[in-house]
């Protein structure tokens, strides 16, 4: 009889440790993977950050708001159609990012790409429109009144100043245009990266390359969800 009880009080001990072993397994299969991030690529956004609510209108003429950013993954950056060189690389980088996005089967919805000029006095709807569908039909320009460009862009991390030609320097206004004829404009150079929920998730530094891209996106949409 004892060695029946000490038999079954064995099986039973066995049957705990399975039971705890699977809870354990269960537990580290529910767990959401890390954002390791190369610091050379960008950076994550933990916990993510709400994107403020703001007032800006897209090249159609149209209402752009923290609503138009609700229900798909966007990627966005600031920028000006006057920039000589660094805006048009990035605008063919992500353009190249949409066609690998394109013939990729299985992916999913691509995200949206949203050019915010930090330039409104130069850059009207019109001029923005055939700016951004030139590198790729789906881009989207936005613009809007200087204040709730210039407030936005703060709000978000970033930083534009213009500049004279002449010596480089800044000019501290950005709500007025400058009385400079060919004033320059210097901003930042990342790719905002926003979430579904319209928070920002993370930061891309240049190059903004396809496969480095597309891996960045993957372990987002892996972590957050589509």
């Amino acid at each position: 009889m004892g060695i029946f009880l000490l038999k079954r009080g064995a099986r039973l001990g066995l049957f705990s440790i399975i039971a705890l072993l699977l809870v354990i397994t269960a537990i580290f299969a529910l767990r959401k993977p890390e954002l390791d991030f190369d610091p050379f690529v960008g950076r994550a956004i933990l916990p993510p950050v709400k994107i403020p609510p703001f007032n800006l209108t897209n090249h159609r003429g149209q209402p752009f708001n923290s609503g138009s950013l609700l229900g798909h993954w966007t990627l966005a950056t600031i920028g000006f159609t006057y920039c000589p060189d660094i805006c048009p690389t990035t605008l063919m980088e992500m353009a190249a990012l949409f066609t690998k996005l394109e013939g990729m089967p299985g992916y999913g919805r691509a995200p949206e790409f949203v050019f915010l000029t930090v330039d409104p006095f130069r850059d009207t709807p019109e001029e923005l429109g055939k700016y951004v569908t030139y590198f790729h039909k789906s881009f989207v320009g936005v613009t809007g009144k200087p204040k709730n460009i210039h407030k936005l862009v703060t709000e978000l991390g970033l930083y534009y100043s213009y500049t004279d030609p002449e010596d480089d320097h800044s000019l501290d206004d950005v709500l007025h245009r400058p009385a400079i004829e060919d004033y320059g404009v210097t901003h930042s150079i990342r790719v905002l990266i926003i979430s579904p929920q319209a928070q920002l998730v993370a930061i891309m530094s240049p190059p903004f390359t396809p496969d480095k891209c597309v891996s960045v996106l993957k372990k987002l949409r892996t972590f957050y969800g589509d």
